[in-house]
């Protein structure tokens, strides 16, 4: 599962972040924190346990559409979920 998220190259990382934020899924940050967000200080994996500790898990996010839709219907003001069949 971890070998996804290390296969997406930089660019198409930040592009998916991005991506959480205009769907309203990404709360607290922003297109320029991205923007300047250094993915080698900060690993990938630091990034998934964050979505983690809010009940999110990434990669499913990254690879499964409807479970994003289902991510994005349900995400509270604070950014995490808030159904029981996460």
């Amino acid at each position: 599962m971890n070998e996804k998220l290390k296969l997406l190259s930089c660019s198409e990382f930040r592009i998916f972040l991005k991506k959480l934020i205009d769907d309203k899924i990404e709360k607290e940050w922003t297109a320029d924190f991205i923007d300047n967000l250094n993915l080698i200080m900060i690993p990938r994996m630091t990034i998934k346990r964050r979505y983690e500790n809010k009940g999110i898990d990434l990669i499913k996010l990254i690879n499964d559409s409807s479970y994003y839709n289902k991510v994005k219907k349900n995400i509270n003001s604070r950014g995490s979920l808030e159904f029981k069949d996460k």
